[in-house]
């Protein structure tokens, strides 16, 4: 098992030895790394995985949000303090060697 970013996910898509590989994220991924990798079988864990905001995120999108100050997302604050939390915990963990 790995614990990847999406493109560490691509770069282990097209640097493994694997004939098949059960992924568990989101289902529109599936497409990137059987692009990178085409002869492995990839299989979602759960093939209703998916997030509808997902597909709304581009760089043109963020470019956008930061140029014209639209579509800022505004979260009570307790909210954004769980979340800068969960993610100072994940950093300071830091990221293992083998990505596991």
């Amino acid at each position: 098992m790995k614990i990847l970013s999406t493109g560490d996910m691509v770069q282990a898509a097209r640097s493994t030895s694997a004939e098949s590989v059960l992924v568990a994220t989101e289902v529109g991924l599936l497409h990137q790394l059987r692009k990178a990798a085409p002869e492995i079988d990839f299989q979602a864990v759960n093939p209703h995985a998916t997030c509808r905001y997902v597909k709304m995120i581009s760089p043109g999108a963020l470019l956008r949000s930061l140029r014209e100050g639209k579509d800022e997302v505004i979260v009570p604050q307790d909210v954004a303090d769980r979340a800068r939390n969960a993610v100072e915990r994940m950093l300071a963990i830091g990221r293992p060697k083998d990505g596991v």
